[in-house]
């Protein structure tokens, strides 16, 4: 799925963005080493920091497992 338009990102995609793009700085990864460390692709990644689109549940898998949290740790903006 393509990403989506500034005007159509929803707040909730723009929130766990920023959760997930705080905790990838607060251990001092650019994007290319966590995209490498999660196998995953860095312009996916970066979308979804962006909230430009919505990860599915087996990418909220892989980008806990890189970071080494539980995937509830990803979701706490939303508690």
């Amino acid at each position: 799925m393509p990403p989506r338009s500034k005007e159509t990102r929803l707040p909730d995609a723009i929130e766990f963005g920023r959760h997930l793009r705080q905790l990838r700085e607060e251990r001092g990864w650019t994007l290319e080493h966590f995209a490498d460390i999660a196998k995953m692709n860095e312009l996916q990644i970066g979308h979804i920091e962006r909230g430009a689109s919505d990860p599915k549940l087996s990418t909220i898998l892989k980008l806990a497992k890189a970071l080494k949290i539980r995937p509830d740790e990803l979701l706490r903006p939303f508690r």
